[in-house]
């Protein structure tokens, strides 16, 4: 009976082969991981709320930004978005609610996020108001100003 090793040398299989293989594919795993960890750092989230209202919040290219702000859908209010640059901004999935609490007729938060695509300067409006209301001035108005780098 011939010897483990000389068996797969027969076959063309060599240990240094298999060696050199393994050592390939875990350089190419690292690379991969490595290029995935700094695509993420690469974009930051900035997260505003209501004290932002009104300001001026620089941004990067590729920033995620999102905005937070209180409301209650049981009074018939709810935030929507007035006013973007769909150049500039992207409104990434919808809005997300939720409740401060199980009890009913409580608010709670609203969440957007938005994608900074562009660069330059833009406006982001959402209002509070009652949809279905016309010529009715909203509730409630937040505004920001990106500066996109």
């Amino acid at each position: 009976m011939e010897p483990l090793t000389e068996s797969f040398r027969h076959r063309g299989v060599s240990s240094k082969e298999d060696e050199m293989k393994n050592k390939k594919l875990t350089l190419m795993a690292a690379f991969v991981a490595l290029i995935m960890t700094l695509a993420a750092c690469s974009a930051a989230t900035v997260k505003l709320g209501e004290q932002d209202n009104g300001q001026s919040v620089d941004v990067a290219s590729g920033d995620k930004i999102t905005i937070t702000l209180e409301g209650n859908p049981t009074t018939g209010y709810g935030w929507e978005v007035s006013t973007i640059d769909p150049a500039m901004v992207e409104l990434v999935g919808e809005p997300d609610y939720e409740s401060d609490s199980k009890a009913l007729g409580s608010g709670g938060v609203y969440t957007f996020t938005f994608k900074a695509a562009g660069t330059g300067t833009t406006n982001i409006k959402l209002v509070y108001h009652r949809s279905w209301e016309e010529d009715v001035e909203p509730a409630k108005v937040f505004e920001v100003t990106l500066n996109v780098k």
